[in-house]
């Protein structure tokens, strides 16, 4: 069961009787709130073994490892030996409706099946809405379907998601969270393969790579990082560590002034207001020193491989950048 509080009623309900647009604060509150709930349910709902499934991306960043910023989706791995996520996805969202209606009963949470190509990935959207409220809040439940050997070489490690704020939370059930230094490695996938600039990407690769808890072994997150780019193309068919580069060629100031609104909308107004200017300035900074020191050290270690160097003394010698 899980621990989870609401400070108030009027911060999921706002007063007065007469209908109201939702706002992007009040979508958060429910899109957490949403998140939290279901975590929980599909956790008690699901009978699948912790190497079967793996809690990754923004939401996970934000509720296993406390990243300010905030994500619509919930995003999973899932073994292709693993079965049923339709029937758990189903029963999970009537959980979360009645947990929704002990807070008020007139809200209704609905479960929508999405999926295209269910050998490649099952897609959920989960909408909640309000009779009082003009709109919803959704998020999105994807589980990428991968090879059990991926997954073996995908660390993870069980973590409580919590949210804090004015939605206090935490779930009974810990679920199986990708490492941050396996987060790390998914971002750079993310700069390799993404071919539309995504400021959540910047984000978190800056964030990640500021936390002292990371614990990044950068000899280890290279190899992570070709390992975990396996169940995707980079870009314009180039090698996954030349295609990082393909970062570099945005212009600099453009990238750095789409952060208005792309990740504002994204993180706590007051942590954008410390964060902006000079945070952002930091974080693209960041990013293009970071993708071009691992395509080099690649690079090298591609180098010395020709030259028959063995592969310890190779990795021992790549430039820590």
């Amino acid at each position: 069961m899980i621990n989870f509080q609401v400070n108030h009623y009027s911060q999921m309900i706002p007063h007065g009787k007469r209908r109201q647009a939702i706002d992007q604060a009040l979508t958060n509150k429910w899109a957490q709130a949403a998140h939290l709930l279901f975590l929980d349910s599909f956790m008690q709902e699901s009978k699948w073994k912790s190497d079967e499934l793996a809690f990754h991306g923004g939401t996970s960043l934000h509720l296993s490892w406390r990243s300010p910023r905030y994500s619509e989706d919930l995003d999973f791995l899932l073994s292709r030996t693993a079965k049923g996520a339709a029937q758990v996805v189903n029963n999970a969202t009537k959980r979360v409706q009645a947990r929704f209606r002990a807070i008020d009963p007139d809200f209704t949470v609905q479960v929508k099946d999405r999926t295209k190509d269910e050998d490649r990935m099952q897609v959920f959207n989960i909408t909640v809405s309000h009779p009082r409220i003009v709109g919803n809040a959704m998020i999105k439940v994807e589980f990428w379907k991968t090879d059990p050997a991926y997954l073996q070489n995908y660390p993870t490690e069980f973590k409580t998601p919590v949210a804090a704020g004015d939605l206090a939370g935490t779930i009974s059930y810990p679920v199986p969270a990708a490492r941050l230094a396996t987060a790390y490695a998914d971002k750079l996938v993310a700069f390799a393969t993404r071919p539309q600039l995504k400021w959540r990407d910047i984000f978190d690769l800056w964030w990640i790579g500021t936390q002292s808890n990371a614990q990044i072994d950068r000899n280890q997150m290279y190899t992570q990082f070709l390992q975990n780019i396996q169940a995707y193309t980079p870009l314009k068919g180039l090698s996954p560590h030349k295609a990082l580069l393909e970062f570099l060629q945005h212009d600099r100031q453009q990238v750095i002034n789409k952060a208005d609104p792309d990740l504002r909308n994204w993180l706590p107004d007051g942590l954008w207001k410390v964060l902006h200017p000079t945070g952002v300035i930091q974080m693209v900074d960041y990013v293009r020193s970071e993708l071009q020191s691992v395509h080099d050290a690649i690079e090298y270690q591609i180098a010395s491989q020709a030259q028959d160097v063995p592969t310890d003394k190779a990795i021992a010698e790549i430039p820590k950048g």
